[in-house]
């Protein structure tokens, strides 16, 4: 609906309507409009803006009216202009140059824009999908991070604290030799003998620095609090790997799968190819028989890859039904009498079996934590941080054998019937 047909609309009218009034009636109706136009003008406007107006409702009224019924109508227009032009340009031309002779200085710094939709496209943000304070807002003040792996080895053995430790000593009684035996009265008593050996572990360091400038560390507090939760985790991840894995040449700690620590798996006699269809519960039962037979006392824990909580859990019977040892837990975290625990960081292709209570780990110097200058730090606003921990790890001769690693595969091979 355009501006006439709006007009009309208040005095009850369509356009039909219209049409089918006597010219003159027409007439009056259009002066009155003309009138109505007046009200509406922008007295803002330019000269070019009032003249494309004109233009807009001269051929307004000509599409709506007809060209024969607007000429009419202009015909009998009491007191309006019958200039070629038209009615309306005559008007918009007088109020055009009224305003270009009274409003010279106001005209020279005023630009009209025409109003548009206005949509959330009108609130632009600081950048390309940025922040506005104009919009409702949720902020999520979390800081989101990738997620570590759960710590593999440190919370399954000893650790000690002995800071101001240089290096580690310890003691084991080895090379037993004679045995207590029955006598005859006034006999020779039997002879028993044996030796002690002192050894020695060095302490390793792990460390790790980061940079700040004093800016930042300012304007970003949530920023240095949360990188030294991450610094910590670092930390705390080496130690772990260090400790399950290192092999303890260099700077590197030695680990609990190291040779020096951990032993070989060797078949018992009695189950030298025992198990017909042999799997991994077999394979959990005959390493702990190994240390069992060794005299190791203490609570046996088994580390497995993770994958394996799965698999131990699928295994089935030939009809597809599960198979749940009666010997086993029913969350699968208990074979016999060996605890079962899963991490990530554990090759899938090995298992350690034994009371990983025997290896010990000494912290020397617990994590501590440092910050100050560094070289040109003070020149150029920044600050470094550091954390740094010093510790070494040994087991004792006489625990030789209470803990067993070895691939899985080759301790299925010799637990297994053959096949036939």
């Amino acid at each position: 609906m355009n501006k006439f047909e709006q007009f009309l609309a208040t005095k009850s009218l369509n356009l039909t309507q219209f049409k089918a009034l006597e010219i003159e009636k027409q007439a009056d109706i259009q002066n009155e409009y003309l009138g109505h136009l007046e009200s509406l003008i922008d007295k803002s406007m330019t000269k070019e803006q009032v003249t494309a107006e004109l233009k807009t409702q001269e051929e307004t009224l000509k599409e709506f009216l007809g060209t024969e019924i607007n000429a009419q109508i202009l015909e009998q227009s009491k007191g309006l202009a019958t200039d070629k032009e038209g009615v309306l340009t005559t008007f918009f031309k007088e109020n055009a140059e009224n305003f270009k002779e009274n409003d010279k200085s106001y005209n020279a710094d005023t630009t009209i824009k025409a109003a548009a939709l206005m949509t959330t496209a009108n609130v632009v943000p600081n950048a390309t999908n940025g922040f506005s304070p104009l919009f409702g807002n949720y902020i999520d003040n979390e800081i989101g991070q990738t997620p570590k792996p759960d710590l593999a080895i440190l919370p399954l053995i000893t650790i000690k604290n002995q800071p101001g430790t240089e290096a580690i000593y310890h003691t084991s009684r080895y090379n037993e030799e004679g045995d207590a035996e029955f006598i005859a009265e006034g006999g020779l008593k039997p002879l028993a003998d044996a030796e002690w050996k002192t050894d020695k572990e060095a302490v390793k360091e792990v460390a790790v620095r980061w940079k700040f400038t004093k800016r930042l560390m300012n304007h970003a507090p949530a920023v240095v609090s949360d990188f030294m939760e991450h610094a910590n985790e670092l930390m705390e991840q080496t130690m772990d790997d260090g400790a399950l894995s290192g092999d303890g040449t260099g700077n590197n700690l030695e680990g609990i799968t190291a040779t020096g620590v951990a032993s070989a798996f060797v078949v018992p006699t009695q189950l030298a190819e025992y198990y017909p269809t042999a799997n991994i519960f077999d394979v959990i039962m005959a390493v702990a028989t190994q240390v069992r037979l060794a005299n190791f006392k203490g609570q046996l824990t088994c580390v497995l890859n993770t994958v394996w909580e799965a698999k131990m859990k699928g295994i089935k019977n030939s009809q597809g039904d599960y198979i749940v040892p009666p010997f086993v837990s029913p969350d699968g975290t208990k074979v016999g009498s060996v605890n079962v625990v899963f991490r990530n960081k554990f090759p899938d292709t090995h298992i350690l079996v034994g009371d990983l209570k025997k290896f010990n780990l000494v912290m020397a110097e617990n994590v501590t934590y440092d910050e100050g200058y560094e070289n040109d730090d003070f020149s150029k606003n920044l600050v470094s941080k550091k954390l740094e921990a010093f510790m070494g790890t040994y087991i004792k001769r006489g625990d030789a054998g209470s803990i067993v690693y070895d691939d899985i595969a080759g301790i299925l091979t010799d637990i297994e019937v053959p096949v036939v």
